[in-house]
């Protein structure tokens, strides 16, 4: 029995999404194609990994007891690849990795690449999605070499976080919500609101995101929890509870469905660029002087 390195690719995603659109869109290729690989996966194994219905998928038993196995897997290839970009690194055009966590720094993160690619035009980059506490990880496993990402973030020793952006909060509800289409809110209305938020976070940070407590002492109500910002916009968009996230969210995750309001009252979101202290890479330097000189927090305050 054999199984490519493109079908676990697939379960996996599969099993992280919990919908078949989704993932095959995340995977770029058709949702018919990802059921026909996953059906043929489990004929292979002789056992049924995901449960179907037109409403929801579920991971089975002997799926859940895969997927660690196959995220092993695909951090072992990632790690092979790695290695073999590595060895021909000096054979090789400039490579920058950049990780995104939700919106990044906005429009910030669209220039900064744009400056590097012009003032490196030889130099590759490459654009990659991050969870929202992957971020310290994927840097010390040399996954990605530089990363926006909101803070707060709890981060190892070795990493270097730098503020470069700071954007307003706003209360994501959808779009029949009775708060929809007002021009702002504050935090102390929401207190018959349930709020959905991130999946297995740091408590600290999932307490700063939802503002608990609030200035009154009061606690938010806590609903579903999903472990990605597209994730958490389903759950809000399905009515199952209201969320918090950076203003950038209402541009480049926009929906019909959901209605973005500023939060008045409360501390904006500051967006940070994230890298190795000792990173060996030297694009990273290049490329965090780039975003220092585009950024309009970088002052004496940050020094």
């Amino acid at each position: 029995m054999e199984i490519p390195i493109h079908v676990i690719r697939y379960f996996c995603a599969l099993a992280e999404e919990l919908h078949f659109s989704r993932a095959a869109e995340r995977l770029n290729i058709t949702p018919p194609s990802l059921s026909q690989q996953i059906s043929r996966m489990e004929q292979q194994l002789g056992v049924k990994l995901f449960d179907r219905s037109p409403r929801k998928v579920e991971l089975t038993a002997y799926g859940r007891d895969l997927l660690p196995l196959a995220r092993r897997v695909m951090d072992d290839h990632d790690q092979l690849l790695d290695w073999g970009r590595s060895v021909a690194h000096e054979r090789e055009a400039p490579l920058l990795r950049v990780g995104v966590v939700a919106a990044g720094a906005g429009t910030l993160t669209t220039a900064a690449i744009s400056a590097t690619m012009q003032a490196m035009p030889t130099a590759r980059i490459e654009m990659r999605r991050l969870g929202f506490f992957d971020v310290g990880d994927d840097l010390e496993r040399g996954r990605v070499d530089v990363v926006f990402a909101p803070a707060p973030l709890p981060m190892p020793p070795r990493i270097r976080v730098e503020p470069l952006w700071r954007e307003p909060r706003v209360l994501v509800v959808p779009a029949a919500h009775r708060f929809a289409g007002r021009e702002s809110i504050s935090i102390l209305e929401t207190g018959e609101e349930r709020f959905v938020a991130v999946a297995k976070g740091v408590p600290e940070v999932v307490d700063w995101w939802l503002v608990d407590p609030r200035p009154d002492g009061s606690r938010p109500l806590r609903g579903p929890t999903a472990d990605s910002v597209e994730g958490l916009l389903e759950l809000v968009a399905a009515g199952a509870g209201v969320n918090i996230a950076g203003a950038s969210a209402s541009q480049h995750y926009r929906r019909d469905e959901l209605s973005f309001i500023p939060i008045s009252d409360i501390e904006p979101a500051t967006i940070v660029l994230c890298s190795l202290s000792d990173a060996r890479n030297p694009m990273v330097k290049s490329f965090r002087e780039t975003a220092q000189r585009l950024s309009p927090l970088v002052d004496a305050s940050f020094h």
